[in-house]
């Protein structure tokens, strides 16, 4: 398993949700969900990839990340 770190540095405030819900009171995470960085990754990389290979990057499982943790 290859391991890349990355440096985030966010332009604009940020709000994210524990939850998905639109309703009720709403938790705020300290950190990037894992989920919306490969989120971000697709988005920028599936017009570049033939339907197989996005597929096979984005839905096997094989590209995996991490959550976004603060820096100390």
């Amino acid at each position: 398993m290859n391991r890349q770190a990355l440096k985030i540095t966010l332009l604009d405030d940020v709000v994210l949700s524990q939850r998905n819900a639109t309703t009720g009171g709403h938790e705020t995470l300290d950190y990037i969900p894992g989920q919306a960085l490969l989120g971000i990754a697709a988005s920028r990389l599936y017009p570049s990839l033939s339907l197989p290979q996005a597929r096979q990057l984005f839905h096997s499982g094989l590209l995996r990340f991490g959550n976004g943790l603060p820096a100390r």
